[in-house]
């Protein structure tokens, strides 16, 4: 991939014994390590992994005898958000070990790919996918499929909503993609990060946003193609929208908090004063329609043109920190 950089590939994995050996199967040879996280599989997940990884002859880790490794991670079936956390932890510690640099004593940098084991994600878009991280463009980057054929209609639209509501609580104003799990990070990204907390199942990759967003990392998205290939996805949007969206309201809160109350990386005091005054009043606005018989239209009206006007300014502050060159801005 890179002469300098190295690649690790997480691959959570929950039940997938019909898509992880096509999966595997279709990892480029240069990836040095892969590390799958077996999220419980009560199929042959793991033993059909197993058999791939050594029908392509890469080797175990802890016993290493080519240039290409992995390694096999059990846990309880805790959710992708969990097995992905656990596998970003794993790579992390690795590297603060030293056990990278002695397998890999040419690799300066380390970059950590998440890829889905159900074979929905093309490996041919890695390289592109990694490449605002070799260039120093971005502290990690995400696909964007949006431009590209091959979505449903119905997760389109579910998509398109979740990304209007992703665009006002993330701090990246121009993200198109908020549900892509494919993604591509900086090992020393990872060293910033705070593991204490974590989403554990789907909507974990709005989690990664909102949080990452709310500390101002660099974010870029790359086109990547959709691979529909008939599988049902185990997402039950029953219980996902209503989790997500109070997901969002709730970082929505603690961004605007940390931004504008306390004022971290925020330099203009006007502006942090602007938008808390126009926030907090457009909420009481609204809330004073039913408590003071305050006229409807008017209360509306008000608290529309109000968040449109911190909408304006908080992208222009979003803009502003991702151009700051300081990163993050919030440790």
């Amino acid at each position: 991939m890179s002469e300098h950089f190295g690649v690790i590939i997480i691959i959570p994995a929950f039940n997938e014994e019909d898509y992880v050996k096509d999966t595997i199967s279709s990892i480029p040879k240069d990836i040095d390590l892969v590390i799958l996280i077996n999220d419980g599989s009560t199929d042959l997940t793991v033993k059909n992994a197993e058999n791939t990884f050594n029908n392509k002859k890469w080797s175990k880790i802890d016993n290493s005898s080519s240039k290409s490794n992995f390694l096999i991670i059990n846990q309880k079936n805790k959710g992708v958000g969990a097995a992905v956390c656990n596998g970003l932890k794993k790579s992390l510690d690795l590297f603060n070990s030293g056990k990278l640099t002695e397998l890999f004593p040419d690799k300066e940098e380390w970059i950590i790919v998440i890829m889905d084991a159900d074979g929905q994600m093309d490996p041919e878009d890695i390289k592109p996918l990694i490449q605002p991280l070799i260039t120093n463009r971005a502290d990690h980057v995400k696909g964007d499929r949006f431009d590209l054929k091959g979505m449903p209609k119905s997760r389109k639209f579910g998509s398109f909503l979740l990304k209007k509501l992703m665009r006002f609580a993330s701090g990246y104003p121009k993200i198109n993609d908020t549900q892509c799990g494919y993604r591509a990070i900086k090992m020393n990204m990872l060293e910033k990060w705070d593991f204490s907390n974590f989403w554990s199942g789907f909507g974990y990759t709005n989690w990664w946003i909102l949080e990452s967003g709310r500390r101002s990392f660099r974010l870029e998205e790359i086109p990547v193609k959709c691979i529909y290939n008939g599988k049902k996805s185990k997402l039950k949007v029953r219980i996902f929208l209503p989790n997500v969206s109070l997901l969002i309201f709730m970082k929505l809160w603690r961004r605007g908090w940390d931004w504008y109350i306390l004022g971290k990386g925020t330099e203009s005091k006007s502006v942090r004063i602007c938008i808390s005054i126009l926030w907090f009043s457009s909420l009481a606005s609204i809330i004073s329609i039913p408590l003071f018989s305050i006229s409807g239209l008017k209360a509306i009206i008000y608290s529309a043109i109000s968040l449109f006007i911190v909408k304006k300014l908080d992208d222009n502050e979003s803009e502003r920190r991702l151009k700051s060159g300081k990163y993050p801005l919030i440790e």
